[in-house]
This record gives C-alpha cells, structure tokens and sequence, in this order.
C-alpha cells in the first residue's frame, strides 16, 4: 500500500491498450505493465524513455543513450524486491509486484535511478559496496542526487521526496542522513 504523501502526489494518467495489453500513459510516459515474467527490452516496458529530458543528465550524449535502451534489459520476476541493477551485467530487474502496483512516478522515478546505476555499472563501479552503507555508498548518493532533481522537476514536493527515499533496507536513521545528504528537508 503506498503511503499518504504517495498517494497525494499522484501525476494524472489515462489508459491506452494497444495489442490487447493495457499501458498506463502518464504525461506521455507510458508504462505497460501487464507483462509476465520474463525478459523484455527496456522500451517493452518503458515505452517513452528515450523522450525522457533527464537522460542527458546520467549519459555523455545521445549516441550513449541511444545505445543504454538498445541493449539494456529488464527481467520482470515474481519475486519480494522492487527494482534493481545486476551487477554482473548491467541488465534491471523489477518485481512483478512493484510494476503492477506501484504509483506512476514511483516507477518513473525508479527507473531513472536504476539507469544511474547502469551507467555507474559501464563505468566499471562497484554498484554494491558492502563496506559502506546502502546510504553512505558513493554510487547511490549519485544515483538518488539526479532523481531527486527530476523529483522536483515533476512537481513532487519534499514531502513527497521524503517518503520516496524511506525504502524498507534502510533504517530511519538512515533516512534522515540520505536525506540531509540531499538536501531534502
């Protein structure tokens, strides 16, 4: 169940079906979330990223981009997680779970922080330091800095950044320094 300030922050969204599966379609965002587990390219499930302004943020140039969503693939497994970048080779995978049920820009969010780590993973860096804290980890304070910044961008306040970064690995301790790290207050 998504938190009050989740909920409250909804952005408006309509359906589309196309080929007999639904698509949910934020501000031309659209999100198709009625695949099954399995393997897909990143725009089988995130259609419209490419158009995403964000992207020039986490990637040198368009050819980088262009190339990041032509070989970048999501796994959609049935399994008790959200989202996340294998580190092995690059490739996301999102809980069938969270892409049925999570807000839309919870999932737009997501992604794009996941497409930090991508980039962070061609780089050649450790995407998981255990020596560091999940929130002391130079590779998510980067990751979380540019979605914080297209947090705002859509309208989120940071009440509603606030309850983004509360992630149920995290203690509330490590909230508040995740936070003030961001300079969300």
């Amino acid at each position: 169940m998504l938190s009050p300030a989740r909920r409250q922050y909804r952005i408006r969204h309509t359906t589309a079906h196309t080929k007999g599966e639904t698509i949910e379609r934020k501000n031309n965002f659209r999100i198709n979330r009625r695949l099954e587990p399995g393997q897909y390219p990143l725009v089988d499930v995130f259609a419209d990223i490419r158009a995403c302004e964000i992207l020039s943020a986490i990637f040198t140039d368009a050819g980088e981009i262009d190339a990041v969503i032509a070989r970048t693939t999501v796994s959609v497994v049935d399994l008790p997680y959200e989202m996340f970048v294998d580190n092995d080779d690059g490739s996301i995978t999102i809980c069938l779970k969270h892409l049925r049920d999570a807000s839309d820009e919870i999932l737009y969010l997501d992604i794009i922080h996941e497409l930090c780590h991508v980039k962070q993973h061609m780089q050649g860096r450790d995407l998981y330091d255990m020596s560091k804290a999940y929130v002391d980890r130079d590779t998510e304070i980067e990751a979380y800095r540019v979605t914080v910044q297209e947090a705002r961008r859509i309208g989120l306040n940071d009440d509603a950044i606030l309850d983004y970064l509360r992630v149920s690995w995290i203690t509330p301790e490590e909230h508040k320094r995740l936070a003030r790290r961001l300079d969300v207050n």
